[in-house]
């Protein structure tokens, strides 16, 4: 089971933008981590989740099938 992270989802997504806009201008992401006050690893798991999210969108979950309804 994952660990309950110390972030909050808007706290992370906020990090994450902040990175975002800071690696379009060049800088490392070891220094990023280094200012924002983040663990590196951390970060880059983030960075690496919400590029995932941006290219497959999570789907909605299924409904659950009727067993009753089915015709056998």
């Amino acid at each position: 089971m994952p660990r309950v992270s110390r972030y909050s989802p808007a706290e992370k997504a906020a990090i994450v933008a902040a990175a975002r806009s800071r690696i379009r201008l060049g800088e490392s992401c070891k220094e990023i981590a280094h200012q924002l006050g983040v663990n590196q690893p951390s970060l880059r798991g983030w960075l690496r989740e919400s590029t995932l999210d941006m290219l497959y969108p999570p789907l909605p979950p299924c409904m659950p099938r009727n067993r009753s309804a089915c015709p056998h």
